[in-house]
């Protein structure tokens, strides 16, 4: 981190850690404040990542970033206060800066629901007004998560019975991980923070990959609530009109989401049993699941 510091224009007057290991720093120098924030390059080979597969990966996000800004939605994005630059590696690490987006953790209640749904669909508005890019390196898209565990191969299954009709639909670049946990109110204003798992993918991938969490009956519950799912959905629809066969399709992309998450855990040689449990989950309650999202966009 002293090395890191030291490529500032100016001295840090307070470093702060926000919450446990892995987690960004809030840095205070020179007026400003800003985000640093490390990946680990020895983790990251875990997942595949070579060191200059990493850095290419963390520039392609940092591009788009910089196209999101220009957009007016408010989002993280880079400040090339490292010597000119956003991105850097340094110690066993690759390192950013990017602009601190203010704001308090949203509650779990189901009236924020709507109003992050709302926020979602904003955010896939800005998106599709950016430059063309292509894939990010490193990408885990959901047409290649195939997880070993057996339990999964059912939603495998029914996920490339629908790929070609999700496919059909609208794909730009995805937040990846749209939750109640990386949305902060500041004000009465919703931001979206940690673009960290952001690529190309179908949109309707993005609103599943929201519910995987936001759809929870509680945070640390393995199974939906239909009602927040059809809260948060109807958020979005305000917003962004879906189609009316997209109950289905988003119900499929959210057992796509916990085949990724199953594959990155298998990666890294991590135990985690409730991704499968999730996803056997959405297997069982996927009618009502669907009907909540059909009322939501009738």
């Amino acid at each position: 981190m002293r090395r890191l510091l030291d490529l500032l224009p100016q001295p840090a007057d307070e470093v702060v850690q926000l919450g446990g290991p892995y987690r960004p720093w809030l840095v205070r120098y020179g007026g400003r404040a800003a985000i640093i924030r490390a990946s680990d390059l020895e983790r990251l080979r875990r997942l595949g990542f070579s060191a200059d597969l990493a850095m290419s990966s963390i520039e392609w996000l940092h591009d788009f970033l910089r196209d999101l800004s220009g957009t007016g939605f408010a989002a993280p994005a880079p400040v090339d206060d490292l010597r000119g630059t956003s991105v850097v590696s340094a110690d066993g690490a690759i390192w950013e800066l990017l602009t601190f987006v203010p704001g308090r953790s949203v509650d779990w209640v189901e009236c924020a629901m709507r109003r992050a749904g709302d926020l979602l669909a904003r955010f896939h508005d800005a998106s599709l007004r950016t430059r063309p890019r292509p894939q990010r390196p490193g990408a885990l898209p959901m047409s290649d998560c195939r997880p070993l565990d057996p339990r999964a191969a059912t939603a495998r299954t029914q996920l490339e019975a629908e790929l070609a009709d999700i496919r059909a639909g609208l794909s730009g670049v995805v937040h990846g991980d749209a939750t109640q946990a990386n949305v902060v109110l500041d004000g009465d204003d919703y931001r979206l923070v940690d673009f960290a798992l952001g690529y190309e993918e179908s949109l309707v991938f993005d609103i599943a990959a929201a519910l995987w969490r936001n759809g929870r009956a509680d945070p640390n519950s393995v199974t939906y609530d239909p009602r927040r799912v059809e809260t948060f959905v109807r958020g979005y629809h305000d917003v962004r009109r879906l189609d009316a066969n997209d109950d289905r399709r988003i119900v499929a992309c959210m057992m796509a989401r916990g085949l990724q998450l199953q594959q990155r855990l298998e990666l890294r040689g991590g135990v985690d049993d409730t991704v499968m449990q999730r996803l056997m989950s959405i297997e069982r309650q996927q009618s009502d699941l669907c009907e909540a999202i059909a009322s939501a966009i009738s």
